[in-house]
């Protein structure tokens, strides 16, 4: 779970809708500590801490969670070279771009945090095409 917290947490916090403030208020957490969860700065979080994620999350599908939340980290990082990205996934897992691009935005970042490839590798393939 130590690997997958910020995914999960970002992604939690993407899929209710929620702010920041409102997680830290939930978690009983300073509103800099929620922030280092989700940035991933936040190394060694007390067992007690690591329960609270568990509860609060525990009504969803954690693995969907943490692939929301690395989608929309993988947005994040690569900036313009997200169209990149997206060129890439389509040369080497053959999405449809179209169809992907119509998908429900949360499905869309799902789908492209599921996607098991170096982001940056993809974004390399996608400037070739």
């Amino acid at each position: 779970m130590q690997e997958d917290l910020k995914d999960l947490v970002l992604g939690f916090r993407k899929h209710t809708g929620k702010t920041q403030s409102e997680i830290a208020h939930e978690l009983e957490v300073p509103m800099d500590i929620e922030t280092a969860l989700e940035l991933g700065t936040y190394k060694q979080p007390t067992e007690q801490l690591k329960g609270k994620i568990a509860d609060l999350t525990s009504e969803f599908d954690k693995n969907d969670l943490v692939h929301i939340g690395r989608g929309y980290r993988i947005m994040d990082e690569l900036g313009p070279d997200f169209k990149y990205f997206i060129r890439g996934l389509v040369q080497e897992r053959g999405f449809d771009p179209e169809e992907l691009n119509s998908l429900p935005e949360e499905e869309f970042y799902r789908i492209i945090g599921s996607v098991n490839l170096d982001e940056f590798d993809v974004v390399m393939i996608g400037r070739k095409v």
